[in-house]
């Protein structure tokens, strides 16, 4: 049978090659090391079996065609990597190394009750491999193609330790975050620089595992790097019992975001909002003047003239209030007054309301920004790396500017950073949909701002971005776009598989196809924390370390009946009190 002789032939072939490079290996680390060393070098170096050939190149991928026979055998090897199913992997001999494919269609020709029956895949290039028994890995892996296999090129299974070459590095830059699909034999890494320095995004639907992937990635990194500095927006107060070990959690009741750290543009969508009338450019005139002079005339050690409208330079709401007052008394007509009583109202009503004491507290006029700094990025760390805040009881019509804030906060601090003491900074984002929607609406101009700045230039000041979303498709198209590492769990809505296929930082047409079918706990990495596009299977947190984020067990709780109603007192108190 042609298939007998082929594979036969070519596993002869494969063998005498190997055989060869082994020798000349061999060879050459004798003559290399010293004579007593010589006796205890051994050099492994694993012999492939053929599988098919290839009979179609193009400049993404290959099409193979192998016998039926190949993949229903009892025979195998354990070291060697079955190749049948979506996902797995193959690898094509070249001129140096190998090429290593990942398989993205599985299609039979032929008739499957005779010997003439035909396997075709259709793969994806991961990258080129090539053997470096002095490397730890024992290969060094690259992706992208330097030599494309030809037609007719043998095509092989790959082994457990070409795939823990590829995915399993464990060094000071690498953390492990799970296992390899489809076999899970092998611990998937991901690059930490490369991740971090070029953002990140976690995206998928509701209940597929993304908030404990994230904690999951969060607790890694703060095992790696003990000494670093992340913060976390937390709109649903899921992180706080997470990282309660190793974080800061900070809610209404005790985080300190004086009303003279947001800049004009916050300013504006906190006094003035996003309405639109024929008075509110008067509005934002006024408020400007009256914010600029403020700043002025509160301004200690900071020259005058430099100071602007954005400066964060504290000054006191009295001034405003008094500043419109004399504004006013300026006026002949009584129809001018209108702005300036607006403005005024707006302001005494922030004053009065208990819920926004975390930000126009009188006890907040001094000039508390170092210790603000140091509380919410965590300087210094004293073994805690991770701040969390608490959005859940921030008042939803002032949560954008309250985010806005921080965001701009960690940006600012980062760009006039200087010195050997200058840190880089995480900011994950929860809900980003939310913060950063992809719908230029008024209301969230100044967070969506700052949050895509950090997504465009917070890597030259060594800020890192975050961005986690079940709706990915209503996010902002600028920011997911900057994240060079993206971790996308199931999605069921066609409209967010596409966006997330289009806004993808390398080809990965194969592992996408697979979104709609991944378990919970599963994810599919690419980019450039990743050597190559993985499905993964995230790695299990222990109960304590987990966001509390699990489903309600209706199955369970309403067959128990509540027969102490104490609890409705509590939580009315709770409500009314902003409290949790």
């Amino acid at each position: 049978m042609w298939k007998d002789r082929f594979l036969r032939e070519g596993n002869h072939r494969a063998n005498v090659e190997v055989d060869d490079k082994t020798a000349m290996l061999e060879q050459q680390q004798s003559s290399a090391m010293p004579q007593e060393q010589t006796q205890d070098v051994s050099l492994h170096v694993d012999v492939p079996v053929a599988i098919g050939y290839i009979t179609r190149v193009n400049g993404a991928g290959a099409v193979l065609r192998c016998p039926l026979e190949r993949f229903i055998t009892d025979e195998s090897d354990d070291d060697m990597l079955p190749a049948g199913q979506i996902g797995a992997m193959v690898k094509v001999k070249v001129d140096k190394g190998y090429v290593f494919c990942t398989v993205c269609t599985v299609e039979m020709v032929g008739d499957a009750s005779s010997d003439t029956a035909d396997v075709i895949l259709t793969v994806e290039f991961l990258g080129h491999g090539i053997r470096a028994p002095r490397h730890p890995a024992g290969m060094i892996f690259d992706r992208g193609i330097s030599a494309f296999p030809m037609p007719g090129a043998k095509v092989y299974e790959v082994s457990v330790g070409d795939v823990e070459a590829i995915f399993g590095i464990n060094d000071s830059n690498h953390m492990q975050i799970g296992t390899i699909y489809p076999h899970h034999l092998t611990p998937a890494s991901v690059k930490i620089d490369s991740m971090l320095g070029k953002h990140f995004a976690v995206l998928g639907s509701t209940g597929t595992g993304k908030s404990c992937s994230v904690a999951l990635l969060i607790h890694r990194i703060a095992e790696r790097l003990p000494n670093g500095h992340i913060l976390i927006l937390d709109p649903h107060n899921e992180y706080a019992e997470a990282f309660s070990d190793c974080g800061e959690h900070f809610d209404i009741t005790n985080l300190q975001l004086p009303y003279w750290l947001m800049n004009f543009e916050e300013h504006v969508e906190m006094f003035i909002g996003s309405r639109m009338t024929a008075e509110r450019e008067v509005e934002v005139d006024i408020l400007r003047r009256a914010i600029h002079n403020a700043r002025v005339a509160n301004a200690e050690g900071v020259s005058k003239d430099k100071i602007t409208v954005d400066t964060p330079v504290p000054y006191k709401l009295t001034f405003l209030m008094e500043y419109l007052e004399v504004e006013m008394g300026k006026l002949e007509k009584a129809e001018s007054l209108t702005p300036f009583l607006r403005l005024r109202s707006k302001i005494e009503e922030l004053r009065r309301d208990n819920r926004f004491n975390f930000m126009f507290s009188g006890l907040l006029v001094h000039d508390n920004l170092r210790s603000i700094i140091g509380q919410i990025l965590r300087f210094p760390v004293e073994g805690k790396p991770v701040s969390t805040i608490d959005l859940s009881g921030v008042p939803s019509e002032i949560v954008n500017v309250v985010v806005s804030v921080l965001s701009r906060l960690v940006f600012d601090f980062a760009l006039w950073s200087r010195g050997e003491n200058a840190r880089p900074i995480l900011l994950v984002c929860e809900e980003a949909h939310r913060y950063v929607p992809n719908d230029k609406q008024v209301k969230f101009e100044s967070t969506r701002k700052s949050i895509e700045r950090i997504a465009k230039e917070g890597r030259k000041y060594g800020v890192s971005l975050g961005l986690v979303s079940q709706r990915p498709a209503d996010v902002s198209e600028s920011a997911l776009s900057q994240c060079g590492t993206i971790i996308a769990m199931r999605m069921n809505n066609e409209r967010d598989q596409r966006f997330v296929e289009h806004v993808m930082p390398e080809s990965a047409q194969g592992a996408l196809t697979s979104l709609s079918a991944l378990q919970n706990r599963e994810g599919i990495v690419v980019g450039e924390g990743a050597n190559a596009p993985m499905r993964i299977q995230f790695d299990r947190l222990d109960d304590h370390l987990r966001p509390s984020s699990t489903n309600p067990a209706f199955s369970r709780d309403w067959q128990i009946e509540v027969e102490d109603e104490g609890f409705i007192v509590d939580s009315i108190s709770r409500w009314r009190s902003q409290g949790r």
